[in-house]
Order: C-alpha cells, then structure tokens, then sequence
C-alpha cells in the first residue's frame, strides 16, 4: 500500500471517532489512562506534518517513545489490576493501543488499523452495558467511523463533513433489513452467544449467600433492578410477594451462611393448595448461581434444580438477562426435616448469645408449645419498642445479645437473625431466609418491577404438623414493610424521584410517568432482544406462522430470506434512474440538453468522444467548444482531474449552439 502522508482533516476525524468510542469507559478506568489517551492523540494532531522528511529523520525517536510509553502503560496497568488478562484489563490496554496506533499513524494501511480498532472498541461497550441508550450511542460513533473511511477514499473530495455522515447513516440503515432477518431467524441456543470473562460482573450489586448486620440494609440504598416479572393473571398480593433466595443454616454469632453443600432435591416433601400463580421472570445478570422465585416454586425450569430446602440453582452463574417460567403456590406446607437437618437447625456457637439464651430459657418454663413460645417473641417484639431502621447503633459486641436487649433499632437482617437465635435457644428448628420482598408495580406495562431496595430476609421454623413455616418479625416491628413495601415503610430508604422534584406532586407524578414508560421499553428490549433464545424465537416464529420450525429448517430460510433481499436490492438499483448528484455529470448532461434541442440527441450506447464526433461532423464550426467540453468532462470523469471542474462549469454555461451557413 503507498505510504502516502495523511491529512489533518482525516487524523481529525479519526481521532473523534476514537475518543467518543472510548469516552464510556473512561469512568471505569485508572484516571491516568484516558490523560495518556488524550495526550498521545493530541500529539500526533500537534505534530508538524506537512514537513516530508519529519518522520524519517525522527523516525527512531517516536518509536523509542512509543516503546517506552508501552512498557511503563503494561507496567502500570499490572500495578493496578494485579494481572493481565480479563474483562478490564483488556479493554485499558485496547485504549492505551489505539491512542498509540494514532501516534505512529502514517499510511493507508495505518488508517485501516486505526479505523478497525475503533469498531473493535465501540464492541467493547456492550461488555458493560447493552442499554437501548448504549446501543442509540454506538450507532453515532459507527456512522462517524464509517464517515471517515468513505472520506478517506474520496480522493476527488465530492463529498463535504454533512454529506459524508447523511451517507455513512444511510448505508447503515440501508442494511437493517439484513440485520433484522439474521436476528429473527438465525438459529438460536441456549445461553448467550458470546460470553464475558470472569471479571465481568464482580461488582454487581445483590443478594448474596451470607448475612450479617447491614449486609441487607446496604442494598436499599440501591435501586438497580433485580428482576421482573410479568404474570399470567393477576398479581398476588404485596403480603404474599416473598421472593425466595440463599437458606442461610449457619452462624459464627454474627455471620450467617449455608454451611454444607446444598444437595438437589431428591424427592418433593411440600402439599401445596388453592390457585397456582403462573409468570416469567426476567432476571437480571448477578454472577450468582441462584435464582429468586416465589414462594413456593411447584418445580424448577428445565435449566435449573431445586435444592433440599427449596432454593433454585443453576450450574453455571447467570452473566446475561435470563427469562425463566416458572410456576409458584402461595399456599403450601414443606414437611421434610431429615435427622441432619435438625441438627444443622439447632445449632449454636457455644459460646454466644448468653443473654439471648437465658431470656429462651425463661420462655420455655413459662409457655408449653412451640407456637406459644413464637407469639410471646412477637409479642415481645412489639411490646419493647423495637425499631425498624436503616441506620441503626453499630454493634460492637455480641451483635444479638446486644441488639435485643440494648440497641432494639435495626434493619431486616437483624430481626431474622434474631428471631432465628431465640428459636433455637427455645428448642424449635429454625433458618433465614433471604431474597426480596414485594415490587413495583408498573401500570404501562402490566408488570412487577423488583429492585435492589425491595432486599428482605425472614425466618422459617419447623413446626410439628405444619413443617416449615415461614415467620416474618419484620412484619410485627413494621406491617408496613409487608403489606405496603419498602416506599412506605422507610421513604428515605430509595431515591425514588430527584429531590428537586419531591415537593412538586404535578412534577413527580411525571417523572414517575417517564420512569415507568422508559421501564417499560428497557423490559420489552431485555424480552425481545437481550433475551431473545430459542424459546422466545419459537414464540416469535409462532406468531408469524411457522411452527414446529428446527435448525436445519431455520438455516435454509434464513438463506432464502438473505438471497431474496439481495436480489430484490439489486433489481431495485438496475431499475431505478439514479439522479445525476456527480456535478460533473450534472454540467453534462446540460450541454447535452442544449445539443438535444438542436435535434443532437445522444444516443445510450455512445460514449462523450462518439457523441462529439458526430456534432462536430455535422456543425464544424462547433468544434472547438465541443471537443473542449467533452475533453473537460473526460477529465474530471475518467482521470479524476477534480480541479477542472470549474473550467467545465464555465464552457458548459456559455455554450451557444448556433447552425452553420452551410446548412
């Protein structure tokens, strides 16, 4: 490829199109790489080329600083991360490269590179976000790439800034049809088709499988989504909306966990009664291996089990939105107890919770049943002017002694931890439960928003008769919680309208309206498109008509599909009369026009010499404006001599056909 010196004006276009594909990332990455980003393509722009012997009497120069720009960028970049492999790791590396391809940028093969690199990087977006709004962002940046690579090769420079991006879009859209048909029929499978590193979703924020005092409570500060839900019927009511998540068995006095292995549920051991409640959750990605369901779940989906004490699990954690349709009861009795779970139900520090214990001992000289036993800790509850809040007293010591009997302020967490000890203490099974509690419900699209904030943890005890039963304290401190949600229990929990707005009940009634409306499109795009697998296809392909459609069937239509638009384009541009937009062509065609009035018509098998010819053998005296002209529009046309294109401008205006004497 000829190593021809590049423009100011294409570096420009590059560049922008570079840094606007990496401005997204910029947050994510250590403050120092996007200063280098800037700095080296700010370089390269300053550098003086025009000068021709620049870059090869500083050759060896800029390419010692570029080495040593890479080696001190990896160094730092290990320095940081720790490693050099990874979702972050690689895309801080993809950004200090393409700043440096920039820098040593020369040829027409550079160019290439860079432009490459900059598609490559506007992909790499989607490992963060694939939000409609990222989506509406990289299209922008794609038409600027695109822009510069049709300017790139307009040497005659036909086409100005507008004019190079209203092509570049229109290219672009020209081939969603194409798109859409690969989408819609390209064979579908299970999971995603591409996959992130290991890295990619460590800080997402949610429900983990431990507990301790404010692990729950720090996630109400949050209202990212968690899942949504659409039902078939009604939706139940908020009292019945327990999201069932991690069984937590084990305690070191402070920290909850599950302890042993979770074994798969061999055999069912649950009676359930009245109506099923049947809905599709939409999971958001939690790099967890669990999924949250509704209390309780009749079976699990085909890709996920149910464990001994009815948690659904998958065997790979869920890095992408993940539909599941699932099947619930909100009525039910779950009987099983084996000999080591009892065990495992019972189980104490030894040296914890005196106090705790103590105060057990005295219920159960005073109460006879197990369920008497229950109320009076409830009544106990509600009687002792127990708080619920968000910011409660830091305990420092014995975290349950201390709670009940000095603190008596507390989130969720802190009453089924609590409540779980006195259980035990008292002799009766008991384990937490952790998971979500109610949802918003979103009137624009009929479906149950469940976010960060609604975060809940209860208790379950075993009970002779009954077997597992669920015992929420939370609901005794504050009913609230439990029948209205978290919004009215603790309105300061959730920044739930910009406070600029709160007092403004016109203006956040709207921004309530946007936000469910905007919700309403980011679940409809996690349906159709992020969460478009083989059932949603067969569903798709349902409405259209094709049922009972396989792979193979799939491929071939798919082809057919591809085939037929193609032809069809092609049929399209052989029929349809493109407008002369070439001012060449169009200067032209006016001189032929002028000819044509005279009765010179061009003929459309010959060519601008045939056609001068055969003027000039019949009007002499025009031969020197019309071998001009023609010589003129040979030149702009077949040897891109733009330059000229004045001079034809000119000669075609102030040509006057006047007939000779002779005829």
């Amino acid at each position: 490829m000829p190593k021809i010196e590049l423009s100011l004006d294409k570096l420009v276009c590059l560049s922008v199109g570079i840094l606007l594909a990496g401005l997204p990332h910029w947050p994510r990455l250590p403050f120092w790489i996007p200063a280098i980003h800037l700095l080296l393509i700010a370089g390269r722009l300053y550098l003086p080329y025009k000068q021709k012997k620049f870059w090869q009497t500083q050759r060896s120069l800029i390419g010692l600083a570029r080495i040593l720009i890479m080696i001190v960028g990896v160094i730092g970049v290990y320095t940081t991360y720790g490693t050099l492999t990874g979702r972050d790791v690689g895309i801080t590396l993809l950004v200090l490269l393409s700043s440096l391809k920039i820098l040593e940028s020369q040829t027409q093969r550079d160019f290439y590179v860079c432009a490459y690199l900059g598609y490559f990087l506007v992909i790499t977006n989607f490992f963060y976000e694939q939000t409609i709004p990222t989506v509406i962002y990289m299209f922008v940046i794609t038409t600027i790439m695109t822009a510069c690579l049709i300017g790139f090769n307009d040497i005659n420079k036909r086409f100005n800034p507008i004019q190079l991006i209203k092509l570049s879009s229109t290219l672009l859209v020209q081939s969603v049809p194409l798109l859409l048909i690969m989408f819609i029929l390209f064979p579908r499978v299970n999971g995603p088709l591409w996959g992130l590193p290991e890295d990619a979703l460590t800080a997402v924020t949610g429900i983990d499988d431990q507990m301790s005092p404010g692990s729950i409570s720090k996630l109400v500060q949050s209202s990212e989504v968690a899942f949504r839900v659409s039902f078939a019927g009604d939706i139940p009511e908020q009292s019945n909306l327990y999201w069932r998540g991690p069984v937590l068995w084990q305690t070191d006095g402070r920290k909850w966990t599950h302890g042993t292995s979770q074994n798969r549920l061999n055999s069912k051991s649950v009676v359930f009664s009245g109506d099923s409640t049947r809905y599709e959750l939409m999971l958001e990605p939690t790099n967890k291996k669990w999924i949250f369901a509704l209390e309780l779940l009749n079976d699990a989906p085909a890709d996920a089990y149910l464990t001994q004490d009815y948690q659904l699990k998958t065997g790979k954690a869920i890095q992408a939105r993940k539909a599941y349709q699932l099947e619930s009861y909100t009525s039910y009795q779950l009987n099983e107890l084996s000999e080591d779970a009892l065990v495992r139900a019972l189980a104490l520090p030894e040296t914890s919770h005196i106090k705790s214990r103590d105060f057990a001992d005295q219920l159960r000289q005073q109460y006879q049943t197990p369920e008497e036993i229950i109320q009076a800790i409830l009544n106990w509850f509600q009687q002792n002017a127990f708080i619920y809040t968000l910011k409660p007293p830091l305990l420092t010591g014995d975290s349950i002694d201390e709670f009940l009997f000095n603190t008596r302020q507390g989130f969720c967490e802190h009453y089924a931890a609590a409540f779980t000890v006195l259980m035990r203490s008292s002799g009766i099974p008991a384990r937490v439960v952790t998971g979500y509690l109610g949802g918003e419900i979103n009137p624009v699209g009929d479906f149950l928003v469940v976010r960060q904030y609604h975060a809940h943890a209860w208790a379950e005890v075993w009970l002779k008769n009954k077997g597992w039963v669920r015992i929420d304290p939370t609901a005794v401190i504050s009913p609230e919680r439990v029948d209205q949600g978290i919004e009215n229990a603790i309105p300061e929990a959730v920044i739930d309208v910009p406070f600029v707005l709160k007092n403004n009940s016109t203006l956040s009634s709207l921004w309530q309206r946007v936000r469910r409306s905007l919700d309403t499109l980011n679940y409809q795009w996690s349906q159709w498109v992020l969460g478009y697998g083989p059932e949603r296809q067969q569903q798709l392909l349902n409405m259209l008509g094709l049922k009972a459609v396989d792979w193979k069937s799939l491929t071939i239509l798919l082809f057919i599909m591809l085939g037929g638009s193609i032809l069809l384009l092609g049929l399209f541009l052989l029929v349809k009369q493109p407008k002369a937009s070439d001012p060449a062509k169009r200067y032209y065609n006016k001189f032929c026009s002028k000819l044509a009035k005279k009765g010179f018509i061009r003929q459309a098998h010959e060519g601008p010499i045939d056609y001068a010819n055969r003027v000039i053998n019949s009007q002499q005296h025009l031969a020197g404006d019309v071998e001009m002209i023609t010589r003129l529009y040979v030149a702009i046309r077949y040897r891109s001599e733009a330059d000229k294109l004045a001079e034809l401008k000119q000669a075609v205006n102030t040509f006057v056909f006047s007939r000779s004497h002779s005829n």
